[in-house]
């Protein structure tokens, strides 16, 4: 009756096994989707059991591309090792690091990953520059407002009608340096949503919403690692904006291409579609780094410093 064959069970023997099963247990038997495509089994001869994984189809299990993640994998071993790892292979092989979803998706282990690379050296920055205030000799020097509040004041329709003051400015700045380690689930949250919003916008997403988050986390890895060091030579060392502007640039062209190649992957559509949806997390990310790197300067990259008109510097206490 289980007669096997040269390929182990006949699909008829499948067949009939599947049809004796209970109804009761129904609720807990297999999906009949591969858990790498998304594509349901076209028969029992397609379906491709895995010992300790969902099962894949026979393209996804015959396809030698996908490779896993340490961080997913390599579970018992040194958090800091697999992190690294991970992000090696995220930079070297991204294409490869998303054919293979581990569903339900964890997300504390992916939010955990991206803060053991955002937040060190967050933490050294802003331990520089409260030893840098704590070391200065009374108030500093006159210094002139955020470029954005220059910008946000000559939009305005009248002299007065700033939408943002120059003191506001400057607490906004540190409250925003500040709340870094809540705009790390935040943007993982939300860029999730607008990406996967844009797949069932264009076309369906094949995967989960929980999927598409840790696509759009995973991929914004190496671009959040290098707003990182970027934050370290801004507050800390005080790099003129020429050099931030570089790294924002290389952080949001990276995270850009990442993100397309995730969705795609992830999602197992085209790189065009990808790229496309990618669009919506990148200018979501992008946006907030340029934001948040305006307030630190005083002019724009490249750019002399402008006139001040409306009001004088003031003192940094």
């Amino acid at each position: 009756m289980y007669g096997r064959g040269a390929k182990g069970y006949t699909p008829r023997t499948l067949a009939a096994t599947a049809s004796r099963a209970a109804p009761g247990n129904s609720a807990t038997a297999p999906p009949a989707t591969c858990a790498r495509c998304g594509e349901p089994f076209a028969g029992p001869e397609d379906r491709r059991a895995q010992l300790r994984a969902p099962d894949l189809c026979r393209a996804c299990h015959l396809d030698p591309r996908a490779r896993s993640l340490p961080l997913e994998t390599e579970i018992g071993k040194s958090w800091v090792i697999r992190c690294a790892k991970t992000l090696l292979r995220l930079i070297t092989s991204p294409s490869a690091c998303f054919r293979v979803v581990e569903e339900p998706v964890s997300h504390a282990r992916i939010l955990a990953f991206l803060a053991t690379l955002r937040l060190p050296l967050w933490l050294l920055a802003l331990g520089w520059a409260g030893i840098a205030g704590l070391l200065a000799d009374g108030p500093g020097p006159l210094k002139r407002p955020s470029i954005l509040v220059e910008l946000l004041a000559a939009a305005s329709p009248g002299p007065g009608d700033a939408p943002l003051g120059a003191q506001t400015a400057d607490v906004l700045r540190l409250w925003l340096l500040l709340l870094v380690p809540v705009g790390l689930p935040m943007l993982y949250f939300f860029g999730g949503v607008l990406a996967h919003m844009g797949m069932a916008l264009t076309g369906g997403a094949r995967r989960s919403i929980g999927a598409t988050m840790r696509a759009v986390g995973l991929a914004l890895a190496p671009s959040l690692t290098l707003v990182a060091i970027s934050d370290l030579l801004v507050v800390g060392v005080g790099v003129e904006p020429e050099i931030w502007i570089v790294l924002l640039g290389v952080a949001a062209l990276l995270g850009a291409v990442l993100l397309a190649l995730a969705l795609a992957r992830t999602h197992s559509t085209s790189l065009i579609r990808g790229l496309l949806v990618a669009g919506l997390p990148a200018v979501l990310f992008a946006s907030i780094m340029i934001g948040r790197g305006l307030l630190e300067y005083y002019r724009l990259p490249f750019m002399p410093a402008p006139e001040i008109e409306s009001y004088a510097p003031y003192p940094i206490r």
